[in-house]
């Protein structure tokens, strides 16, 4: 598995935005799709809530990075989206988008190791019906949880659910493996406004934030 992210400079795509002023505000979708730096097609999925607001961000058959330090997430409510290159519909980026609030600022959180093509959002509790899965099914590549997969593939931004009841949004990674950003969005009273990760690089670059703190003008 490739830990480091593809070759990619760090983005420089948003400078403009600290300068704009708040004539240019967009919230987390609008500058997410503004952001990106390709032409994209936007899919709505459903409400998940990460009960706890502690996640992992890893692939969800390999369950990779999930014994260390978990990112912290509003516990509420949050819509899973994606956006797809217009191509072949592959997801560029999918996103957990807890507010409509205007984005001023973010955080480049971590890295994604993806090795099946998959990504997801599991919280600790979700880990462990996981691991619970796989020791009545034998594995995480077999029963109702790998069909579900199978038959998304290449999938779009979905709500994964296992028979205990468990749910977590799982996507595809673009165009397969290697390490992605995963990366926050906040409004001005520094709440989280969203989550994502990138797969696809617009403008050979990837769609990182504006530092909080940093200058405006």
């Amino acid at each position: 598995m490739i830990l480091l992210r593809p070759f990619l400079k760090p983005a420089t795509v948003l400078a403009a935005f600290l300068c704009a002023g708040t004539a240019q505000a967009q919230d987390a979708t609008n500058w997410l799709r503004q952001g990106i730096g390709m032409p994209t097609d936007l899919h709505v999925s459903d409400m998940w809530r990460p009960r706890g607001g502690e996640l992992y961000a890893t692939d969800p058959l390999t369950l990779w990075q999930t014994e260390g330090a978990t990112l912290s997430v509003p516990d509420a409510p949050a819509r899973l989206i994606g956006l797809l290159e217009q191509d072949q519909g592959r997801t560029a980026l999918m996103a957990l988008i807890w507010s409509n609030a205007e984005v001023v600022c973010g955080e480049d959180l971590s890295t994604i190791g993806v090795d099946t093509g998959l990504a997801g959002f599991v919280t600790p509790a979700n880990v462990r019906a996981l691991d619970a899965y796989a020791a009545s099914a034998g594995d995480l590549y077999t029963g109702t949880y790998a069909d579900q997969l199978e038959a998304a593939i290449p999938t779009i931004p979905f709500i994964a659910r296992l028979p205990s009841g468990a749910t977590f949004p799982v996507s595809g990674s673009g165009w397969g493996d290697g390490g992605y950003p995963v990366a926050s969005l906040y409004d001005a009273q520094g709440n989280m406004v969203a989550l994502y990760a990138q797969f696809i690089g617009g403008s050979e670059e990837w769609l990182l934030p504006p530092p909080c703190g940093a200058e405006s003008s």
